[in-house]
């Protein structure tokens, strides 16, 4: 079953590039394992709760998946100083669309989430 994996990352403003560059290295070798189904990156602007500077939301093809990936590559982005993940893997429960059968057009509508 797929996998959603939501992290969100403590990272000083310092070091910000260091992580990009680390974050991008790590997202590029689980893609190549083709397990890593996508993954996006965003970054806080600051309105609201300002804790974490970024969360990456990526698509698994599997929890499994996920976890065989960071035993066998451990991400470095952990590896710069100041940095801390929160990283937890979760399966969809609701989805959004505003009108029926629009999933496929990005628009939004409350629907319960389909297998």
């Amino acid at each position: 079953m797929e996998a959603t994996l939501i992290n969100v990352f403590i990272v000083p403003p310092e070091r910000e590039e260091e992580f990009l560059a680390n974050w991008d290295r790590t997202s590029e070798t689980f893609r190549k394992t083709g397990a890593l189904l996508e993954a996006h990156l965003h970054r806080n602007t600051e309105v609201g709760d300002s804790s974490f500077r970024y969360v990456n939301i990526a698509r698994w093809t599997s929890a499994e998946a996920w976890r065989k990936a960071h035993e066998e590559y451990p991400p470095t982005e952990y590896q710069v100083p100041g940095i801390k993940g929160h990283p937890s893997i979760y399966e969809a429960h609701r989805h959004v669309y505003s009108e029926e059968g629009a999933a496929d057009t990005g628009h939004w509508i409350a629907t319960p989430a389909r297998d």
